[in-house]
């Protein structure tokens, strides 16, 4: 773990170069720029919340903020571990013929993701303000807690994929069906309590992406915090799975230039 640190803080300079590169590309000779990231994900979700709070029979001034605050972290964890399976890849240069430390193109994928998350954020914000102001207030702060939790979570996904994708060049595909199958799974376009009054609450209890949801999702809907034991679910299992990441880059870094 000491070793893992040591080598982003050598690299930082190097990494915040990686993502600021990252980000100018993607928005270079782009009328509006950045605005893209706050209009997409605005626009992604009043297209989609109009769509089913119709067929879910829900008032769209409720449903469309519970859609935007689930989706968008959805989009975010996804993204993280998705241009995981390609962090070391895209990076055969700089693992070839400098001595930069391999750990930090998993993360200079997280933060890249995480920056656009907190875009994201804006606009939620500018629409909630508008669909439920009653709502809007301090307690929305109480987010950025939960946030660190994910960006953990997130990076430990993006480390997994950069990995076993090294070993495994067909896993990007069984990554992505996997998480498309979770997303279906996973409390965003409903409610918890739809699979609850089915009696399939298992379905979500079960299922680690809820808990790291959560921890974000209420809090920006400025409905407080969730229970105690769901942080502590959400953070043992940010903590464990970044962990356990971790010990498989360092174990793997050495031989990373070799089956690239």
């Amino acid at each position: 773990m000491k070793d893992y640190f040591i080598g982003l803080w050598r690299d930082r300079f190097i990494l915040f170069s990686l993502v600021n590169r990252d980000l100018q590309a993607k928005y270079r000779r782009s009328v509006l720029g950045i605005a893209w990231a706050v209009l997409t994900p605005l626009g992604l979700v009043l297209i989609i919340g109009s769509v089913y709070s119709i067929i879910f029979g829900t008032d769209p001034k409720e449903f469309i903020p519970l859609l935007f605050a689930g989706l968008n972290p959805w989009i975010f964890m996804n993204a993280a571990a998705e241009g995981g399976t390609n962090a070391f890849l895209s990076a055969e240069g700089y693992l070839k013929q400098t001595t930069v430390n391999a750990q930090i193109f998993p993360l200079r994928v997280t933060i890249v993701n995480f920056i656009n998350l907190l875009y994201s954020i804006i606009a939620f914000f500018a629409i909630y303000l508008f669909l439920q102001p009653q709502l809007f207030g301090p307690k929305m702060l109480l987010m950025f807690p939960g946030l660190i939790i994910m960006f953990l979570f997130a990076l430990s996904l993006s480390n997994y994929s950069a990995v076993i994708n090294l070993n495994l060049r067909d896993f990007q595909p069984i990554q992505s069906l996997v998480l498309q199958g979770l997303f279906y799974v996973t409390p965003i376009i409903y409610q918890p309590e739809m699979l609850a009054k089915r009696g399939f609450e298992f379905v979500y209890r079960i299922n680690p992406f809820y808990y790291i949801m959560e921890v974000v999702r209420m809090p920006m809907l400025g409905l407080g915090l969730p229970e105690v034991s769901t942080y502590a679910i959400a953070i043992g299992l940010a903590l464990s799975l970044f962990i356990s990441s971790v010990v498989m880059v360092m174990n793997t870094k050495k031989g990373i230039a070799f089956k690239l």
